[in-house]
């Protein structure tokens, strides 16, 4: 049944080249926004603790 597949489908290595760069790419340009994600929430995390740290110590 899966005889005729291959004849159906056909993807050289220039297809596979181009679509992992692609995928690459694409990884590259989120990697910004997960690094943003992730950095943003902590940065106010860490400053919270900072200035609970500074009010602690000035009691």
């Amino acid at each position: 049944m899966l005889g005729f597949l291959p004849s159906l489908i056909s993807i050289s290595a220039d297809d596979l080249a181009t679509t992992t760069a692609y995928i690459g790419e694409i990884f590259a340009d989120v990697s910004v926004f997960v690094w943003l994600a992730i950095g943003v929430p902590l940065a106010f995390f860490v400053i919270k603790k900072v200035i609970g740290l500074v009010r602690g110590n000035l009691r």
